[in-house]
């Protein structure tokens, strides 16, 4: 469920009664646009604030998405005479024509407008991907800086990538592939800091992997003075099983010169997969959920796995958890440490491309119809209260201020018809 910031621009377009999009029919130069189309239009049917959008990018330049004023119509051809394009339009693209704002200004007032529709639209949470007592920052795999890089972890010659295709994931929505050189992926104190109150502690660090070649993967610690190896993976194109992942228990010296956890790709031209990296001690650490997109870090529901990678059973209720102002989550120790955690709440809309908060005309946000008509109100309230008001010209302050009215009105109905429900809330038991 999710909607690209063009096609709620041409949303909001149409219910503003702003909307003309069509497809060009000539050849043009880089200062006009040939459509027939318009020559069904009067010349004044132009006004004196239009603009117009391509929607295609033509053959030779990426000049797609580019903006220009419209400064004529000539109907006897049906060409605008515009500010210069990058290229010539030419003809068979896709463009819009705006007349009362600009497509740049729409996406402002939407961008704007996805913040202010919280909290009766949001983005549902349902996180699984987080461990409780797992002292590694981001053992699923799921925090990327691109899809080549991971945030939280160093690859050393190895290529790594995201990957989501099935059945190459076991936990959370990402697994990480490794592949194209010997090398490996590893995490320190330098990635965490936290690691470092694991000095004298006994670990057990887990991984699941799947490879597809003998004596390629396994996985290690090092203390700077030791170094344990586990076993390598059977090499046999299949993930281990839930219940016997690869894994190594050490001792960390108790004034360790590094603590680090490495996952080794020894053959070149192997593929490897990894998920589910665990380092569980008797020592629990603290869970960081600021990464998760709750509101103001605060979960609605936190539930705890019966059995690794249950499936069947019901999840267990987490009651008396707290939350720092660093966005740490802190569990009683009534619930064991090792089992995976499901975390629910709500979170802020945004518009976002490859996870990233981001303004492309390909970023999407995650509603549809019918909250996106939510959204849709929202931002032309913005459109005529911050944009248009504020410039009015003599004689329209009073038709502003009643398209202004219309969208209050407008936008109170909707939320009231379509406003998402959110998770109920967890009660927290007190004795006091």
């Amino acid at each position: 469920m999710s909607t690209t910031l063009l096609a709620a621009e041409q949303e909001l377009s149409k219910q503003i009664g702003d909307y003309w999009a069509s497809t060009t029919t000539g050849a043009g130069t880089t200062t006009t646009l040939v459509d027939s189309a318009l020559m069904a239009k009067p010349n004044d049917w132009v006004t004196d604030e239009a603009y117009v959008m391509l929607e295609e990018e033509p053959t030779s330049a990426a000049s797609i998405y580019d903006e220009r004023k419209v400064s004529s119509l000539d109907n006897s051809t049906g060409t605008l005479t515009t500010l210069a394009f990058a290229e010539a339009p030419g003809t068979g693209i896709d463009y819009s024509l705006h007349r009362l704002f600009e497509a740049s200004e729409k996406r402002r007032a939407l961008v704007a407008a996805a913040r202010r529709v919280f909290p009766s639209c949001f983005e549902e949470v349902w996180d699984e991907s987080l461990v409780l007592g797992n002292w590694l920052k981001d053992g699923s795999f799921e925090i990327w800086t691109s899809s080549s890089a991971l945030t939280h972890w160093t690859t050393t010659t190895s290529t790594i990538a995201q990957t989501s295709a099935s059945p190459y994931y076991k936990h959370g929505k990402y697994s990480c592939k490794i592949s194209t050189a010997a090398g490996k992926i590893a995490q320190g104190i330098t990635n965490f800091d936290d690691l470092k109150y694991l000095a004298g502690k006994t670990v057990t660090f887990s991984v699941q992997g799947w490879c597809d070649t003998a004596s390629c993967l396994r996985i290690q610690i090092y203390d700077g003075t030791t170094t344990t190896t586990s076993d390598y993976h059977a090499g046999n194109s299949a993930w281990t099983e839930n219940n016997d992942p690869m894994e190594i228990q050490v001792k960390i010296a108790d004034n360790p010169s590094e603590t680090t956890f490495r996952l080794l790709h020894d053959v070149a031209a192997g593929t490897s997969y990894v998920e589910d990296a665990r380092v569980i001690s008797d020592y629990r650490g603290r869970t960081y959920i600021g990464q998760l997109g709750l509101a103001q870090n605060r979960p609605h529901q936190i539930y705890i796995e019966p059995s690794d990678y249950s499936q069947e059973e019901d999840w267990i209720r987490v009651r008396g958890y707290k939350i720092d102002d660093s966005g740490y989550l802190y569990i009683p120790t009534i619930y064991s440490s090792d089992y995976r955690l499901r975390i629910r709440g709500v979170g802020y809309l945004d518009f976002l491309a490859s996870g990233v908060s981001s303004t492309a005309w390909t970023a999407t946000i995650a509603i549809d119809l019918p909250q996106l008509d939510i959204l849709i109100a929202q931002a032309a309230l913005y459109l005529y209260t911050e944009l248009a008001l504020p410039n009015y010209e003599t004689g329209t302050r009073a038709g502003y201020q009643q398209m202004i009215a219309f969208w209050k009105q407008e936008l109170a109905e909707r939320k009231a018809k379509f406003g998402m429900v959110s998770p109920g809330a967890t009660v927290q038991w007190s004795n006091s």
